[in-house]
């Protein structure tokens, strides 16, 4: 006998106004952490917000450990949301926000990796190490122990599921990278799905078992970081998750697993795809900025044959962080990083000439 997913939405559609939901498909195992990436407008809260019960669906399922819970009302679905605002009651002093959520909950909660048993608030507040803050107001608190009391409230109502709507959103980056951690490890101890909507890439890439992208309202792709992100489904995937290079091309010729392809002035060598077509097909090559390695034209060491190998000049530069991005002429305009370092090393100037070579495997091609 199979065992039900720990939630399952089943071709979920909803219409509101003149925006629609069409047929969301997705599957959480116990403690899985599914993140919903996508631009303003595509249905990410609005998805949270059905599977949470606030909007009534046209069609489809939400099921959570196999019970469908599609006609149940929010308070009888047995799910933790954690917004962006935190949701905190301004008249309730921390500990009273938490105890609220306790009895409007399950009188205990599956635990283990020693949490807090039954819901207990103080037990709870002692987890996420804001005991002290117990009888604070919610006006008295930073956002990131705001964000530590949401998160103890949800627990405290024993959830099936928690849903989290851009709860980092408000946080200084050292907070929200420590709060990241922390709540990766949480979910995890604790055996609980949870979907995670931000638009914060880092975000995703940190805390996601699964990615969802969205795009008005359907799903355009799903799978591992690793796919989402090095292996994008087509041009708007490849825009949206931040890939520097998405070049038209066209096959030339394919052998030894590999496509020969045009790219402006210049060939490629790139590893053959299936989605792909054969000769004369148009292609679009995507290239994160990360995988193309930059030298300087007269210390270049000869790479293996297999490399694609391509002189330039640089056309400009732009300071990211820790990080340079380097803007190169090569008969097609192509972006590569250096580390600050580097770049001050190499001393590359305005139309200095450079190479930047690209491996086969590192260039994913899309139709689209």
């Amino acid at each position: 006998m199979s065992v039900a997913a720990a939630v399952a939405v089943e071709a979920l559609s909803l219409t509101l106004g003149a925006f629609r939901l069409n047929k969301l498909d997705f599957k959480l195992g116990r403690g899985e952490i599914l993140v919903i990436l996508g631009p303003n407008g595509a249905g990410k809260s609005v998805t949270l917000e059905t599977i949470a019960g606030f909007h009534r669906p046209d069609s489809g399922r939400v099921l959570l450990g196999g019970r469908d819970v599609t006609a149940l009302p929010p308070e009888q679905r047995r799910v933790g949301f954690v917004v962006q605002n935190f949701g905190l009651f301004p008249h309730l002093n921390v500990v009273q926000n938490v105890a609220i959520a306790r009895r409007a909950g399950r009188a205990a909660i599956a635990h283990d990796a020693g949490l807090p048993q039954h819901g207990d608030p103080e037990a709870l507040l002692s987890y996420f190490g804001i005991a002290h803050l117990a009888h604070r107001a919610p006006a008295g608190l930073s956002a990131g122990e705001k964000q530590r009391v949401a998160l103890a409230r949800a627990l405290a109502s024993a959830p099936d599921l928690f849903l989290f709507d851009e709860p980092f959103s408000a946080l200084d980056a050292e907070t929200r990278d420590q709060l990241r951690e922390e709540l990766k490890s949480f979910l995890h101890a604790l055996a609980i799905p949870a979907i995670f909507v931000t638009h914060d890439h880092d975000d995703a890439v940190a805390l996601a078992d699964t990615i969802v992208v969205l795009r008005d309202g359907a799903i355009v792709q799903s799978g591992a970081a690793a796919a989402i992100f090095g292996k994008p489904a087509n041009s708007f995937v490849a825009r949206f998750v931040g890939v520097e290079n998405i070049l038209p091309g066209q096959v030339v010729a394919q052998s030894d697993g590999c496509f020969t392809l045009a790219v402006g002035e210049r060939t490629l060598r790139a590893i053959s795809s299936p989605n792909v077509g054969s000769s004369g097909a148009s292609v679009l090559l995507a290239i994160r900025a990360e995988d193309v390695a930059l030298s300087s034209a007269h210390v270049a060491a000869e790479p293996p044959g297999a490399v694609n190998r391509l002189q330039g000049h640089v056309i400009g530069s732009r300071t990211i962080g820790p990080l340079v991005m380097v803007q190169i002429d090569c008969g097609f305009a192509l972006k590569a990083y250096l580390l600050a370092p580097q770049w001050q090393a190499m001393k590359l100037g305005q139309d200095a000439t450079v190479v930047a070579e690209i491996a086969p495997d590192a260039i994913h091609l899309m139709t689209e």
